[in-house]
């Protein structure tokens, strides 16, 4: 059996175990904190599309679009908004994920 440990930096005792090229993902309580970490992640990277793309709006009109404030709270909107989708979305899909590897044995 082909097993490989990965760690992700940062985050004491979290490990995806790969085995024959399998996820798993261990027991709920490291589930959860996948979820959270996953969720998180999503929730910055669409924060930072937002900023990205107002900001450009911004620099390629000739006046200024949005003020700091539309900015800043439009920031904070779209990352409350993307954190409560995204923790009802991630465990789907790590459940799809290992009902998936599971078919497949």
């Amino acid at each position: 059996m082909n097993l490989l440990k990965v760690k992700f930096s940062g985050i004491p005792n979290m490990y995806l175990l790969m085995v024959n090229s399998m996820v798993k993902f261990g027991s709920k309580d490291k589930r959860a904190r996948l979820v959270l970490i996953s969720s998180i992640a999503t929730s910055l990277v669409l924060m930072n599309l937002f900023l990205l793309g107002t900001l450009l709006v911004n620099m390629y009109r000739g006046e200024v679009s949005y003020t700091m404030v539309d900015i800043a709270a439009g920031s904070i909107f779209v990352l409350v908004i993307t954190m409560i989708i995204s923790l009802s979305l991630w465990p789907r899909i790590i459940d799809r994920l290992e009902s998936r590897e599971k078919k497949k044995q």
